[in-house]
């Protein structure tokens, strides 16, 4: 989103196991952009954990979601719970559509060009309105559906017989859920998928049975649906 602008600016990732505990802080002259991926239509656990460990001073920020094309429910509304009380002002926040992390053929390739196109937009308006004014304030996020139970995926992924027992998986994990990586991971596992991203070898998997019923299951369900970007400011 900051890409194309002529500003300082330094990427922190929250991904690591190694940066759970990690405190960060923020004056009000900086400008923050938070991103995270939904999870059935919530912020993962983990990750509302280390963002809770970012302190702002009156600090704006902008608030990222990206999901896989079904819906981002209450996503954003949450995120900006879990910022507000720490010391930030959300001034512009956006839900973008990306590709599914479990059944690929869910909103691939987007972004597409035309979104793409309109992220940058956002952003532009975004940088315009810190240069407005220096009485910002909180954009109104609505609860978009009824708050249901964070869930899980009924499996955890493991290494199939193309595993070498590199490592990468383990090293990857945000969790620390990989022991040994030709086995399961243990139930800590958060099924973010990120093993079998960066697996070589094409390694991980999970139970065949399980992901048709979940392939077939999410299928299902994207198909009334073609959402867009949803942008707030």
């Amino acid at each position: 989103m900051i890409s194309g602008f002529n500003v300082q600016w330094d990427e922190i990732d929250l991904t690591p196991y190694e940066n759970r505990d990690t405190v960060y802080s923020f004056d009000a002259d900086e400008l923050v952009f938070v991103g995270t991926p939904v999870y059935g239509g919530h912020i993962p656990i983990v990750a509302e954990n280390r963002i809770k460990l970012l302190k702002g001073n009156n600090t704006p920020i902008v608030l990222v979601v990206t999901y896989g094309g079904i819906h981002y429910s209450n996503a954003l509304y949450e995120l900006q719970q879990i910022v507000s009380p720490n010391g930030f002002t959300t001034i512009g926040a956006a839900a973008v559509v990306a590709e599914h992390n479990v059944v690929g053929k869910i909103a691939s390739g987007r972004p597409n060009i035309q979104e793409l196109t309109a992220i940058s937009a956002f952003s532009n308006r975004v940088f315009s309105k810190t240069l407005q004014t220096n009485n910002l304030k909180n954009v109104f996020i609505k609860r978009n559906m009824p708050i249901s139970l964070r869930n899980k995926y009924p499996a955890v992924p493991y290494g199939n017989k193309k595993c070498i027992n590199c490592g990468v998986c383990a090293k990857q994990c945000p969790v620390k859920a990989i022991d040994n990586p030709r086995k399961k991971a243990y139930q800590a596992c958060i099924r973010c998928m990120r093993c079998i991203k960066y697996c070589p070898r094409n390694a991980r998997t999970f139970s065949k049975m399980i992901m048709v019923g979940v392939r077939l299951l999410l299928s299902f369900t994207s198909r009334s649906v073609e959402n867009q970007p949803a942008f707030f400011l």
